[in-house]
């Protein structure tokens, strides 16, 4: 079960869980990689689609973070 926060440049945080199947993890690092190339977020939340333009979106948090993820993003990182 993954926890999901998208925080909005305007407008309150939108929050959800979702489970993904083993063969969505798999691919999971591609999903992420062609995301980035898209204009909107796309969720089924509660029975209603939400599209959510991505220039609206400050930050998406995930936790846990997924095993699989494009090459180009750091891993391991820690705050200081």
């Amino acid at each position: 079960m993954y926890n999901v926060t998208i925080n909005l440049v305007h407008g309150d945080p939108i929050r959800f869980k979702v489970e993904l199947p083993e063969w969505r993890l798999l691919g999971l690092g591609g999903d992420i990689e062609k995301a980035q190339l898209r204009n909107v977020m796309a969720i089924e939340l509660d029975g209603k689609l939400l599209m959510i333009p991505y220039s609206n979106i400050r930050l998406v948090q995930i936790d846990p973070v997924p095993e699989e993820l494009p090459k180009h993003i750091f891993r391991g990182a820690k705050s200081t």
